[in-house]
C-alpha cells in the first residue's frame, strides 16, 4: 500500500517548508509517486493518487488555476503542490475555496527549493513505505498460505508489532464468475480487481490503521490491525457502498471474521470465510458473518473430505441410486420433510403433491432404506447426510 499525504506533509514541512494552505480532510489520502504537471492537458494521463507539483509556468490566472485544480481532484490525484515565487505568488482564493470544499489538499513551497532534491526525498519516502508494505503483505500470505513455516514470516511481523496473538480484522469479498461466458470473456478482471483494492486501502487509509489487502483468484482478502468496535462495522458499510457501484460488472460475496482472529488461526479463517462467501451466494446473502458458518466449520476442519463421502453416500446414496433409476424424487421429498420438521402438509405444498401421495412416499422411502421416519436418531442421520451433501457442493 502506498503512504498517506499526511506523513508526506510531515516530512515536507519540516526540511522544505512546504505548508498546507486548503483542504486538510483529504490529508489522509494515499500516494503512489510524485509527479511535475504544468499543462491541463497532461491531467488526463494521470492514473491516480499522484501528489502533483507545479510552478504555474503554464497556468497562471485564477481561473485557470480553479479548472487546473478541480481537474486534478476529479482525476483521483492525492494533492497539489504550488511552487510559489516567479509565475505564482499566492494561491488564488478561488482554488482555497474550492480545495476546501472539496477536501482535495492544496500546499505551498518556497521559490528557493530545488525540485529536483525534493521529489527525490518524497519519491524514496514513498519507495520506502511500499517496500516495508510489501514485506508485511507477503508475511502475512506466509502466515495464510504457508502457516506452518513461522520462521518465514513472524520476524517480518514482529518488526511491525504484530505477534502470534495479535488481534485482526479479515473481510472476504468473492467474486463469482460471471454466468455469461461471453461477457466475462470481454470484462477486464485485472483492471476491475485493480481498482476495488485501491478503494479498500484508501477506506483503511482513512482510518490510519496497518493493513494487508490482496487479490488470489476470485477473491479479495482484507487483513487490517483494527480493534472491535463500530469502525469495523462502518468499514463494512463503507466496502458495500462503494461495491454498489461495481453491480452492474460483478456480483460481490462478503463474509465477516469474528473476534477472534490471529496470526496463528489465519489460515483457518481464510479457508472458512471463502466457503462462507460461496454459503452466501448460495444463500443469495451479500454479508455473512463467521458464526452463520454452525456445523460447517466442523466439516471444514476435517481434513479426510472421503470421510465425509462415505457418510453422505451411506445415508443417502441409496435413495439417490433409486431416484435415477424410477425418475422418483424422494431425496427432494426426504428433504423437506425433515426440514418443515415432518409437516406433510408443508412437504405436499411444497413438492405440488397431495397429501395421501406424500405419506405414501415416506413409507417407501422407509422401505428402500429401512430407517424409522418417527426415530429422532434416524431423522438426525438424514439431515446431517443433507447438510453434508451441501457442504460438499460449495468446497
Amino acid at each position: 500500500m502506498a503512504i498517506i499525504l499526511e506523513e508526506i506533509y510531515e516530512v515536507a514541512l519540516h526540511r522544505y517548508n512546504m505548508k498546507l494552505v486548503a483542504g486538510g480532510r483529504g490529508l489522509r489520502n494515499l500516494v503512489d509517486w510524485v509527479h511535475t504537471v504544468e499543462e491541463m492537458d497532461y491531467v488526463s494521463f494521470l492514473k491516480g493518487r499522484e501528489l502533483i507539483i507545479t510552478t504555474g509556468i503554464r497556468e497562471k490566472d485564477e481561473e485557470t488555476l480553479v479548472r487546473f485544480v478541480k481537474s486534478l481532484h476529479e482525476t483521483g490525484a492525492s494533492g497539489l503542490v504550488i511552487n510559489i515565487g516567479k509565475y505564482i505568488t499566492r494561491v488564488p482564493r478561488g482554488v482555497i475555496a474550492y480545495s476546501e470544499e472539496a477536501g482535495f489538499p492544496v500546499f505551498t513551497l518556497p521559490w528557493e527549493v530545488h525540485l529536483v532534491d525534493f521529489n527525490r526525498d518524497l519519491c524514496n519516502l514513498i519507495y520506502k513505505t511500499m517496500q516495508e508494505q510489501d514485506g508485511l503483505e507477503t508475511a502475512l500470505q506466509k502466515a495464510i498460505f504457508s502457516h506452518k513455516k513461522e520462521q518465514q514470516y513472524m520476524p517480518v511481523l514482529h518488526e511491525n508489532h504484530i505477534h502470534k496473538d495479535t488481534e485482526f480484522f479479515m473481510i472476504q469479498c468473492y467474486f463469482p464468475a460471471n454466468k455469461d461466458i461471453q461477457a466475462d470473456d470481454k470484462f477486464d478482471n485485472t483492471q476491475f480487481f485493480y481498482r476495488f483494492i485501491r478503494q479498500c486501502q484508501q477506506i483503511f487509509a482513512e482510518k490510519k490503521v496497518l493493513s494487508v489487502i490482496f487479490q488470489r483468484d476470485l477473491y479479495i482478502t482484507l487483513v487490517a490491525k483494527m480493534p472491535t468496535g463500530t469502525e469495523r462495522e462502518n468499514v463494512i458499510q463503507q466496502i458495500k457502498t462503494f461495491s454498489e457501484s461495481f453491480a452492474r460488472q460483478k456480483e460481490l460475496y462478503m463474509a465477516v471474521g469474528d473476534e477472534e482472529t490471529v496470526v496463528e488461526n489465519l489460515w483457518e479463517k481464510y479457508r472458512d470465510l471463502s466457503y462462507l462467501c460461496r454459503w452466501g451466494r448460495q444463500k443469495g446473502k451479500n454479508i455473512c458473518q463467521e458464526e452463520e458458518l454452525g456445523i460447517s466449520r466442523l466439516w471444514l476442519s476435517i481434513g479426510n473430505i472421503k470421510k465425509l463421502e462415505k457418510y453422505r453416500e451411506k445415508m443417502l446414496g441409496e435413495l439417490e441410486r433409486f431416484d435415477q433409476e424410477t425418475g422418483s424424487e424422494y431425496i427432494r421429498i426426504l428433504k423437506c420433510y425433515l426440514e418443515t420438521n415432518g409437516n406433510i402438509g408443508e412437504v405436499a405444498t411444497e413438492c405440488y403433491l397431495h397429501r395421501n401421495t406424500v405419506s405414501y412416499h415416506l413409507k417407501k422411502i422407509a422401505e428402500i432404506t429401512g430407517k424409522t421416519l418417527n426415530s429422532t436418531k434416524d431423522r438426525s442421520d438424514w439431515y446431517l447426510a443433507y447438510q453434508i451433501d451441501e457442504f460438499l457442493g460449495l468446497i
